[in-house]
């Protein structure tokens, strides 16, 4: 059998083994260096839009940058970032912060937007007193508010109020359009008992054989009007003298009463009209109708030269001079009411016009004077018939209601004539010694009617007094008991 030879294997020596992989290395090597990339990359850190509330505080967070390997990337270097841009946090607004890199010719920019902003609506604070109350029926009074707001300041004047259906609505807004809105129970009450007005007073005088007439208003702060719910409870008999009382009582809807009396004497009429205790046919009244005037003053300096005392019935015709009835009470004159306005349209339209314009009136004598007066003369006299083309009957009427109320009325038996008949001094002067030797020849006091707006009649008044001193007569003011003539009522 034949043998066979074997040949044997030769094996590589390690140096080509090093040295195959040294070049593998070198082929790989010159791929990665052929395929790696550098470039420069910025990034931020946080997010790209912030969202800051104003007054706040904001610490911004930045950017990184890289000069950076695409391949190989532990061969990455950081590369300084540079800032420009702020923040005014005081301030609302868009911000932009701006981030720059620079390396190796290369430049990297980014932004980061910033939004300063309002969004804490303003406040709105209520003033409360513990003890205040609204009456029913009225619009709410204010108490009171104020609000601000974290970045406009003081807004209570931008506040809008709206009351309904018991409450009060307020509301505002700021700047930035952030909205309030803040609601206020009403509190309503009523505290306060109605009021009972008494026409003429609370006490009043009738005679025997007269109707009874009495008048009252009742209000209240709620309800308004209640006269017409006042129970009134009363015995006056007028066909019987005596002292009597009138009772007046009233509740509101929420239960509040009130009460007034009134009282009512009745007396026998005097017959005749006898002048009173201390006068005589002797005695003269002097009166003066529609003043103060432009010579009141003149007027009172002649008063007093005689030491004679007079009454005026006065008007606020001329307001310059309505010191004058301080004056004239001062020295010892009566001031008494004739008309706020003398205006006969108005005041002989209804009762109720009447007596508006005599409290009206009276309400200038008591702050000339310090107190008001009982006494007065019906513009015209109560004998005139002016008063007809106005109202049918009410002359009649006031008559009644004078007495009622507690008022003394006072015509004249004496006329001047200075009311249109005659502008001469001497006719003047006449005219009144022929009135006063008349009354005096008929047992009564004479009560002389002049008025001291007139000149030519205030410029008679010394030869009158003197006339009178002369042949023995007294002068003396009127006074609620005086002597009051009265006209036959044609109205």
């Amino acid at each position: 059998m034949a043998k066979t030879k074997k040949t044997a294997k030769k094996k590589l020596p390690v140096t080509g083994i090093i040295a195959i992989i040294a070049a593998f290395a070198a082929v790989v090597a010159c791929a990665v260096l052929f395929l790696n990339k550098w470039s420069l990359e910025l990034k931020l850190i946080g997010e790209e839009t912030v969202h800051v509330e104003y007054g706040d505080t904001y610490t911004d967070e930045g950017a990184d940058a890289e000069w950076s390997a695409s391949v190989l990337p532990f061969l990455n270097e950081k590369v300084e970032v540079t800032t420009e841009g702020n923040v005014d946090l005081k301030k609302t607004g868009t911000y932009t912060i701006t981030y720059k890199a620079d390396y190796k010719n290369e430049h990297q920019e980014i932004t980061r937007t910033v939004i300063v902003e309002d969004t804490i609506p303003p406040q709105i604070v209520l003033k409360s007193d513990p003890e205040s109350y609204t009456p029913f029926n009225h619009p709410y009074e204010e108490e009171g508010f104020s609000a601000s707001d974290n970045y406009d300041g003081d807004l209570s004047d931008k506040v809008v109020s709206e009351e309904s259906d018991g409450e009060v609505i307020y509301t505002v807004s700021d700047s930035s359009g952030n909205s309030v809105k803040l609601v206020r129970t009403i509190n309503y009450d009523d505290r306060e008992p109605p009021v009972i007005e008494l026409s003429g007073g609370s006490e009043v005088t009738f005679y025997v054989g007269e109707k009874f007439y009495h008048e009252w208003f009742a209000t209240d702060d709620c309800d308004g009007d209640l006269s017409e719910q006042v129970k009134v409870e009363q015995n006056v008999d007028t066909s019987t003298p005596g002292t009597y009382t009138v009772t007046y009582t009233i509740a509101d809807s929420h239960g509040n009463e009130a009460t007034a009396t009134r009282t009512v004497t009745v007396k026998e009429k005097p017959k005749n009209n006898p002048a009173p205790s201390g006068e005589s046919s002797k005695t003269i009244y002097l009166t003066f109708d529609d003043g103060p005037g432009a010579y009141t003053d003149e007027l009172l300096g002649i008063l007093d030269q005689y030491n004679v005392k007079a009454t005026f019935f006065t008007t606020s015709a001329y307001p310059a001079y309505a010191y004058c009835m301080g004056k004239a009470a001062a020295a010892g004159h009566t001031v008494c009411v004739h008309s706020q306005t003398h205006n006969y349209a108005q005041i002989y339209s209804s009762e109720e016009a009447y007596w508006a314009d005599f409290n009206a009136q009276n309400a200038v004598i008591a702050a000339q004077t310090g107190s008001y007066s009982t006494m007065f003369r019906f513009p015209g006299g109560s004998s005139n018939t002016v008063s007809r083309s106005y109202n049918t009957g009410i002359m009649s009427r006031l008559a009644a209601q004078a007495g009622q109320y507690g008022y003394t009325y006072f015509d004249w038996n004496v006329s001047s004539g200075d009311a249109g008949e005659t502008t001469s001094t001497s006719v003047v002067y006449q005219n009144v010694i022929s009135g006063i030797q008349w009354c005096s020849n008929n047992g009564v006091p004479a009560v002389v009617l002049q008025h001291d707006v007139k000149s030519y009649s205030v410029a008679a008044v010394a030869d009158i007094i003197e006339w009178g001193l002369e042949n023995g007569y007294t002068f003396a003011a009127l006074t609620p008991g005086s002597y009051a003539p009265h006209h036959g009522i044609n109205n």
